[in-house]
């Protein structure tokens, strides 16, 4: 069936087009909004880390250049010089160079410790008065790393006098030794979080993480399995899930330690107001739609369903369902215009029924003129045989026509129904063929009907016209001898009897010309028998019944009668 659309379709749609446009819009500009706070998150993050980076790193860098500018000091290059025996000059200067080093750790930000070795005396001056050093060559018997090293809860980084000795630092004049404990990032990761909303921390994939002292262990425990499978660049930055939340965590890394600096903060937090206003939205579109739908079936029940009902109505009146009645609900205007409607297929229904009943009553007449002209002229060709056989003085065709006209008026005035079995229609055809084979005596005639056609209706004096007609215009004008053949035939609801004559026969324009007249309105020219015949059975069993002709096998004319059997229906 092809789709219609009708005023709860558009309105349904309409709905749905003022909708979908809104949400696009909004969805949209929530997305551009997540988007560029998403940017902004990871630009803070890689900013603030940055900041913490070059803390660390301008920290680091002012300790590592201690390493280096201590050896140019001038007590300790007077201490590196041999000794010259006197013991209270050495202690002097020792003195010294440990006032220096406490001149550079006073002065660092940090708090770290400054041992210097010194290979060709093999001795040591720290600033750890706890601690008490001893020169060991087998501690330098390989090459310095490039960068701080990680142990014993302090970062190290060595540096040589000359230079050039870093990769032999036997062969060394001075060995200075800095280092720094971790309390001193772990510090300054608490102060960065203090005035920062994220949680940074230090990592490296051999020694683990260093983090500040409120840290959530169990986060960065689990963010830093992450950070041991995937391959880090130099800094960078990803998203993660972190129990079940969402991070943007930040990394950079630290050419100095060789650690990188790693921070995290939860985007989900940060995006809370617009996700809450977004949610608050979709829950209004969803009450809005839940509404919209509501307004729609309330239209549906009020206008949609009372159109239906007229346009199934009105289809069922066009189609000849006049009884068809609607039921109105309610007190609307289709209300009104429903009771309307069965008012005026009330009345419809009425004059239908008046039309057919006088359509009915005219058929009737029609079917009684149309029988009355039958007995009329049956009646003249009768009496005109009675007359011919008086003259010739033939009792007994007389005697025998007298019996068969009275049968024949007994058979049409004792019931005032149209119809006959075919039964009786051949018992009057029997008596009437008797007759003709008295008056023609070259004249043979033979009957074969099947037992179930005998008793199916037919309209009376069918066959009497039709046999007539076979023999007047077929068998008399021949010389020869003739015959009749009748035979009958049911089929699919269909009765139809063959009436064959060995006559005359006639050509294929004038049997055609023949069919022809059937249908036209009588006039002088024409017979009216079997003109009769066929009015009478198109009237009663419709367009379908009615006389056809053909040429015989036996010579003359076939005449074909046909009708459908109303009991099978």
């Amino acid at each position: 069936m092809r789709w219609r659309s009708n005023v709860f379709t558009k309105i349904s749609l309409l709905v749905l087009l003022l909708l979908i446009p809104v949400i696009s819009l909004y969805t949209y500009s929530s997305e551009e909004s997540v988007s560029v706070i998403e940017n902004e998150i990871q630009s803070n993050t890689n900013n603030r880390l940055s900041m913490f980076a070059s803390q660390v790193e301008s920290n680091i860098y002012q300790l590592s250049l201690y390493g280096v500018s201590i050896g140019q000091d001038s007590s300790i290059q007077e201490f590196q010089q041999p000794d010259t025996g006197n013991s209270y000059d050495h202690v002097k200067l020792s003195s010294a160079v440990l006032e220096k080093m406490n001149l550079y750790t006073a002065a660092s930000r940090w708090h770290s410790v400054i041992t210097l070795y010194f290979p060709r005396k093999s001795e040591v001056i720290s600033t750890d008065y706890y601690n008490a050093y001893t020169y060991d060559e087998k501690e330098f018997s390989k090459p310095f790393p490039r960068t701080w090293h990680f142990g014993g809860g302090s970062f190290t980084w060595y540096a040589t006098d000359p230079i050039s000795a870093w990769s032999n630092p036997g062969s060394a004049r001075l060995i200075s030794k800095i280092s720094f404990p971790v309390s001193q990032l772990t510090a300054l990761l608490d102060q960065n979080k203090v005035n920062n909303s994220g949680d940074p921390f230090l990592f490296h994939a051999g020694f683990g993480t260093l983090r500040n002292g409120s840290a959530n262990e169990g986060l960065i425990a689990e963010l830093a399995k992450q950070l041991n499978t995937v391959s880090l660049s130099d800094n960078g930055g990803f998203k993660t899930k972190l129990s079940g939340t969402e991070y943007y965590v930040s990394y950079m890394r630290s050419a100095s330690l060789d650690w990188y600096y790693v921070d995290y903060v939860p985007v989900q937090r940060i995006l809370s107001p617009i996700t809450n206003s977004r949610t608050l939205f979709y829950s209004s579109i969803a009450v809005l739609l839940v509404m919209s739908l509501v307004v729609v079936f309330a239209i549906y029940r009020s206008v949609q369903v009372p159109l239906l009902q007229l346009v199934r109505g009105t289809m069922r009146v066009s189609s000849g369902d006049f009884s068809v009645r609607l039921s109105p609900k309610g007190n609307s205007e289709f209300s009104l215009l429903i009771g309307r409607f069965n008012i005026m297929a009330g009345r419809i229904q009425e004059l239908i029924e008046n039309v057919y009943e006088e359509k009915l009553r005219r058929r009737e007449a029609t079917l009684k003129q149309l029988q009355s002209q039958i007995d009329p002229h049956f009646l003249y060709n009768c009496l005109f045989f009675i007359k011919n056989m008086a003259r010739m003085r033939n009792e007994e065709a007389v005697v025998a026509m007298s019996l068969n006209l009275g049968e024949y008026f007994r058979y049409i005035t004792r019931s005032e129904n149209d119809l006959a079995t075919v039964r009786d229609e051949l018992n009057m055809v029997n008596n009437y063929l008797s007759i003709q084979s008295l008056r023609i005596e070259r004249m043979t005639y033979t009957i074969d009907i099947p037992d179930c056609l005998l008793d199916k209706s037919i309209t009376r004096l069918t066959l009497q016209p039709v046999i007539e007609n076979a023999i007047i215009h077929g068998l008399e004008p021949r010389a020869e001898s003739g015959a009749i053949r009748i035979a009958g035939t049911y089929e699919d609801g269909f009765c139809t009897i063959t009436v064959d004559d060995s006559g005359v026969g006639m050509t294929e324009e004038a049997l055609a010309q023949l069919q022809r007249n059937l249908t036209k309105p009588l006039d002088e020219n024409m017979g009216c028998g079997t003109w009769n015949v066929h009015q009478r059975l198109t009237h009663l069993f419709g367009e379908e019944a009615g006389l056809s002709y053909s040429r015989s096998s036996l010579g003359g004319v076939r005449t074909v009668i046909t009708w459908k059997d109303h009991k099978k229906e």
